[in-house]
């Protein structure tokens, strides 16, 4: 486990944690202390709630504020530096934005692309008033072509959201879409004060979708709005029935909106709501998971049998295994879809020969969702332990 980010003391605004730590379970009493890069640390002023990904190399992509590294962490390696990101908004603390890393698909040699959205302009420390971001960048992380070499990049590839958003939260989807919700359109993370109210305004209530497999121009796509506001501490979680979970928000009462909305009766929102997105009421084409394996091995193949919702001769199209959620500040750090390779597909006997993932850099070892999809269409989940 990589350990990251914060301070050396309570509260923001101490001194950054110069270190990060590693926690082996085979020696769990003790952890591996390590430097972070002194010059990315300074570059990133505060290193709160910091983007990481485990690379498919083993390598780690490290992102905080604008700028970010490709890194060794066992070695402590910094490898290459990734370029900054570019535009009006920041996406760490307290100028809150979101990520996601877009699935790992094998019949993509599980090639690496990043986004990171919205998030709020550094300026807004001394005017809240000031609009969220509204665009989102998209980066494609190519490993070295040979040994010693650094790895490159593709992007960033910038796109306008549907509104500004910051503390909104980025949820992957089965069939790779991307549902953002929550947040605000000005403003910043946290309270005004200690106990104090928010610093953000104008709820953004409205939902959207991105897809990134639609071409350039058409992938943002308004949904459903809520009538509850969700600013700082909220959080969306996948459920296994392909719904999210939406909940939380701290310092929600007594804010300004642009629209009416259901006020808390207090500071924090006890509230949930489920949201359903739209492929969710594909049940024409919606398969259903029969039975399927609790454990599954690394680059082993097992089987999965399937019907349909409603249709028993729905075919399926794919499978793919989505991590369980880890919220915290608008990351979702445990976020990951892998693909698997389809061996056989028996459509007459509606059996399916598929292949786990072939290492831990791929899909770290843990529980997972395991997911069938008939196109963008997917089913309800299988929880499968990956070992």
């Amino acid at each position: 486990v990589f350990v990251v980010g914060g301070t050396q003391g309570v509260g923001a605004g101490t001194a950054n944690n110069e270190n990060y730590e590693i926690w082996d379970p085979k020696n769990p009493l003790v952890t591996i202390e390590k430097p972070v890069e002194k010059n990315y640390l300074r570059a990133v002023r505060q290193n709160y709630y910091p983007f990481n990904y485990v690379l498919p190399s083993g390598d780690m992509f490290n992102f905080c504020a604008r700028i970010g590294w490709i890194m060794d962490p066992m070695t402590n390696t910094y490898k290459t530096t990734l370029p900054p990101r570019p535009g009006y908004a920041g996406a760490q603390f307290p100028y809150t934005g979101s990520s996601v890393m877009l699935p790992l698909m094998p019949a993509k040699n599980y090639k690496v692309e990043i986004m990171v959205f919205g998030g709020a302009n550094e300026r807004a420390n001394v005017n809240l008033s000031m609009d969220a971001g509204s665009w989102s960048h998209r980066i494609t992380v190519n490993p070295p072509a040979a040994a010693g070499l650094p790895y490159t990049f593709d992007g960033w590839y910038e796109e306008f959201m549907g509104s500004p958003r910051v503390m909104g939260d980025a949820t992957l989807l089965p069939n790779g879409q991307v549902i953002l919700m929550n947040g605000a359109k000005q403003g910043l993370a946290g309270d005004a004060s200690s106990g104090g109210g928010s610093r953000a305004n104008y709820p953004n209530f409205y939902a959207e979708l991105y897809d990134p497999d639609a071409p350039a121009g058409t992938r943002y796509t308004t949904l459903a709005r809520s009538q509850i506001a969700r600013l700082y501490h909220s959080t969306v979680a996948l459920t296994t029935n392909g719904t999210l979970l939406v909940t939380g928000c701290d310092r929600c009462w007594k804010i300004d909106s642009d629209l009416p909305f259901s006020m808390p009766r207090a500071k924090a929102e006890y509230r949930n709501e489920i949201f359903y997105p739209p492929a969710w009421y594909d049940f024409a084409r919606k398969p259903r998971i029969l039975t399927a394996p609790s454990f599954i091995s690394y680059n082993v193949q097992f089987s999965v049998t399937y019907t349909g919702e409603q249709d028993p001769n729905v075919p399926v199209t794919s499978a793919v295994l989505v991590a369980p959620s880890s919220c915290t500040h608008s990351f979702n750090m445990n976020q990951r879809v892998v693909g698997l390779v389809m061996q056989r597909n028996d459509p007459l006997n509606k059996i399916l020969t598929l292949v786990a993932p072939p290492s831990a850099n791929h899909a770290p070892p843990q529980k997972y969702m395991l997911f069938l999809l008939n196109g963008k269409t997917y089913s309800k989940a299988a929880w499968v332990q990956l070992g």
